[in-house]
C-alpha cells in the first residue's frame, strides 16, 4: 500500500511528520495554496493530472475541503477520499487503510470515529440480544423489564433527589430528562424523617405515565414503600435490619437493595469485615422472608472511600450471586472537582469490584450532567472489561474540556519577520450603540437552547424579538439575516457572547453575560 497526501504549504511540514508514525509508505505532494482547506476537488485534479501518479494505491486529500474527490479520482485513474480533518491523525487513517473503506464526501477522521463507535454500541447490543440465556446465570436478575447483573453493563439509577418536596410536573420532567439521557432506573427520592406514602404512591404513578423505564422508591420508611410498591414500584432503595421484617410482606414480587445498617438505631458499622457480615445477615434473613431478589449496597462513604470500596470487593469475593449497588454519586456530590472526571475513575472502581447498578443525582449544580456521565462510563467499563484492556481507545468517552489527541497547528513565529505586528489590548472605550438595538443573551437548560433576546430602544422592558438555536453559528447567522445588527463592533460581541453560551450549555458552567466562563 502506498499513498498520496495532498496538501498545502502551511501543512506540508506537519503532514510529513505525522505520516513517518505510520508504517504505509507515502509521499507528500504539497500544491502552491497556503490554507489546505481552500482547495477543490477540481483544482486537486488539475494539478495532479500533470503529476506522475503510477503506483500509488490511493490519495487522500484534506479533510476540510469542500466537495466530492471522486472528480480526482476520473481524471488521475488512482482511487481518491478525503483524509482526516488535522494531520494529528494520519497515521490512525494509513494504519486503517486495509479495514476501513474511506469516503469521497466524509473527512476520514469522522468516518473512523463513527465507526468504532457503532463497533462498541453493536457489542453492546449483542449482550442485551443474549439477555434471556445470560439471564439463567447466578449474579443476574431481572428488575420490570431490565436485566441487570455481573454478566451486563452497569445499569445507571438516577435519582430525582427530594422528590418529595416537588410539584408532579417537575418530577416527571426530571424523569423523562434523566431517562432521555440514558438511565435505566428512576428512583422516588423522599424526605428521610418525614412519611408521605399518599404523595409516594402519586409520585410512582406520575413517572411510570411518562416513562417505561423500571422506577424505585427510595425510603426506609415501610408506609412510604407500601403505597410506593402498590402504585407500581418495581424496586426498593432501601431495606435494613430496621426496616427489613416490615418490608418483607410487600417485597415479595419486587426487587430491593439491603443496606448493613439499622437506621432505627442509628446503628452503622465502619470496618469493611463487619459491613460484609451484617449485610450477609440481612440479605440471608431477607431471602428467609420470601424476597427474592436482593441487591447489596455495603454503602460508599464519601469520607472513606478506601475501606467502603474494600467492603464492596470482600463482599462480591464472598457472595458472586448478589448483585452490588454502587452509590457513586454519595462521592461525586461532595467532591468539589468536575463530575466527569469523577465519575469516569468512580465507575472503573466500581466495575472492578463487581458493581451491577450506580447511583447518579444531580442535586448540586456542579453535579450536572451525572447521569449523562456515569451511563457513558458504565458503557465504557464494560467494554473493557469484554475486550480485556484499559477504558482507552473504546469508542465512547468522556473528554470533554480535553482533548485525546492535540491537533492544534503551532504557530509559526517567523510568520512575523518584516511583517508589522499589532498586540491588542483591552481598554474601554464609550459603548456607540447599534441602531437597530441590543441583545440579552441567555441558555435555556431545559430545551438546550441558546437564546438571543433583541431589545430596541423604544421597548427596553420587553424584548422585540426572540432568536432560539443548538449553536451560537444558527443564532448569529439568523441575526444577520434579519437584519438585527449593523455595526462590526457589535457583531463581534454578538459572535463572542454566543460561543460562550453554546460552551457553557455543553460544559455545565454558568453563563454570565460579559463575564468570562473559566
Amino acid at each position: 500500500m502506498k499513498a498520496l497526501l495532498v496538501t498545502g504549504t502551511l501543512a506540508e511540514d506537519a503532514v510529513k511528520s505525522y505520516a513517518q508514525e505510520s508504517s504505509v509508505k507515502t509521499e507528500v505532494h504539497v500544491l502552491k495554496v497556503p490554507v489546505a482547506a481552500l482547495l477543490t476537488p477540481d483544482a486537486i485534479a488539475k494539478a495532479l493530472k500533470a503529476e506522475k501518479t503510477e503506483g500509488f494505491d490511493v490519495i487522500l486529500v484534506p479533510g476540510l475541503i469542500r466537495g466530492d474527490t471522486t472528480v480526482i479520482s476520473k481524471m488521475v485513474g488512482v482511487p481518491a477520499f478525503k483524509g482526516p480533518k488535522y494531520a494529528a491523525d494520519l497515521p490512525t487513517v494509513l494504519d486503517s487503510l486495509d479495514e476501513v473503506t474511506l469516503s469521497t464526501v466524509i473527512p476520514a477522521c469522522d468516518l473512523l470515529r463513527e465507526k468504532l463507535r457503532q463497533k462498541a454500541l453493536e457489542e453492546l447490543d449483542k449482550v442485551e440480544r443474549n439477555r434471556e440465556s445470560l439471564l439463567k446465570n447466578p449474579g443476574n436478575m431481572l428488575i420490570k423489564n431490565l436485566a441487570v447483573g455481573r454478566d451486563f453493563p452497569m445499569r445507571v439509577m438516577a435519582e430525582i433527589v427530594d422528590a418529595a418536596l416537588m410539584p408532579k410536573n417537575e418530577v416527571q420532567r426530571l424523569a423523562a430528562n434523566f431517562v432521555n439521557q440514558g438511565a435505566d432506573v428512576v428512583d422516588v427520592g423522599m424526605v428521610a424523617g418525614e412519611s408521605r406514602p399518599a404523595y409516594a404512591r402519586e409520585l410512582v404513578e406520575a413517572i411510570k405515565s411518562v416513562v417505561d423505564a423500571p422506577v424505585s422508591i427510595d425510603s426506609l420508611d415501610p408506609a412510604e414503600i407500601k403505597a410506593a410498591v402498590e402504585a407500581g414500584a418495581d424496586l426498593i432503595l432501601s431495606v435494613d435490619a430496621g426496616n427489613l421484617e416490615a418490608v418483607a410482606p410487600l417485597a415479595s414480587e419486587v426487587a430491593v437493595v439491603a443496606i448493613p445498617t439499622n437506621q432505627r438505631e442509628g446503628y452503622f458499622p465502619k470496618k469493611a469485615e463487619e459491613r460484609v457480615k451484617f449485610l450477609e445477615e440481612i440479605i440471608q434473613k431477607a431471602r428467609e422472608l420470601g424476597i427474592t431478589r436482593v441487591m447489596g449496597d455495603l454503602i460508599l462513604e464519601p469520607s472513606n472511600i478506601l475501606e467502603s470500596l474494600l467492603a464492596f470487593r470482600m463482599f462480591a469475593a464472598a457472595n458472586p450471586e448478589v448483585p452490588l449497588f454502587v452509590g457513586v454519586s454519595n462521592v461525586t456530590e461532595l467532591f468539589d472537582a468536575d463530575s466527569v472526571g469523577v465519575n469516569a475513575l468512580l465507575a472503573r472502581l466500581s466495575s472492578e469490584v463487581g458493581a451491577s447498578m450506580l447511583l447518579a443525582t444531580e442535586k448540586s449544580d456542579k453535579a450536572k450532567g451525572t447521569v449523562r456521565e456515569e451511563v457513558t462510563a458504565a458503557k465504557m467499563m464494560f467494554l473493557a472489561k469484554m475486550r480485556g484492556s484499559v477504558p482507552k481507545d473504546l469508542g465512547l468517552d468522556l473528554l470533554v474540556l480535553k482533548d485525546k489527541r492535540n491537533r492544534e497547528e503551532a504557530y509559526d513565529r517567523t510568520l512575523e519577520t518584516n511583517i508589522h505586528v499589532t498586540v491588542a489590548s483591552k481598554k474601554p472605550e464609550p459603548v456607540v450603540l447599534d441602531e437597530k438595538g441590543s441583545f440579552r443573551i441567555a441558555v435555556d437548560r431545559v430545551d438546550g437552547n441558546i437564546v438571543a433576546l433583541h431589545y430596541t430602544s423604544r421597548g427596553l422592558d420587553k424584548p422585540v424579538n426572540i432568536i432560539k438555536g443548538k449553536t451560537a453559528e444558527s443564532v448569529y447567522m439568523k441575526i444577520a439575516e434579519m437584519g438585527l445588527v449593523t455595526r462590526i463592533d457589535h457583531a463581534a460581541y454578538l459572535g463572542s457572547e454566543l460561543a460562550k453560551a453554546e460552551m457553557a450549555l455543553k460544559t455545565g458552567k454558568q453563563y454570565l453575560q460579559d463575564y468570562s466562563l473559566f
